[in-house]
């Protein structure tokens, strides 16, 4: 394995997945998935956007944003909502069970990103949160500054 200690890619993956299962073992009591958790916190902070800009912002795709809130909606935590000048626009919007839910949740998910990050020092934290983003942006075409 030592080829890919050296991977960030590889340590990325590793570290997402960790992440993820973590974050699933403890919303699996309020029967929701990470996915569903990062789309119900998007909402609270922008309620009622398009379907599509919703996916773009998450980076899911089409169809896994479109099961994802086909989820929520079956469990009354999200509403479809036609806008009224452009009927081939679905926004989305928190039913107040979503929003009792994200209130929630908030704190469990804070909890999980705590737990990873409590070997950081402050300044730490910010350097490492800093060079993600750093690796993000330069993957996608922007640039390293």
């Amino acid at each position: 394995m030592k080829v890919l200690d050296g991977s960030v890619g590889f340590l990325l993956a590793r570290t997402a997945r960790s992440m993820k299962r973590a974050l699933e073992a403890h919303l699996s009591t309020h029967n929701i998935t990470a996915s569903q958790y990062i789309v119900l916190a998007h909402l609270s902070e922008r309620d009622g956007i398009p379907l599509s800009r919703l996916g773009n912002r998450l980076y899911f795709d089409g169809p896994t944003i479109t099961g994802i809130v086909d989820r929520m909606e079956r469990d009354g935590l999200v509403q479809r909502k036609r806008t009224t000048h452009d009927r081939r626009v679905i926004n989305i919007f928190l039913t107040p069970k979503g929003k009792h839910l994200f209130r929630q949740i908030q704190i469990v998910a804070e909890r999980v990103n705590k737990r990873a990050m409590e070997a950081f020092t402050m300044k730490q934290e910010e350097k490492f949160l800093e060079a993600l983003d750093k690796i993000w942006r330069r993957m996608n075409g922007g640039s390293s500054s």
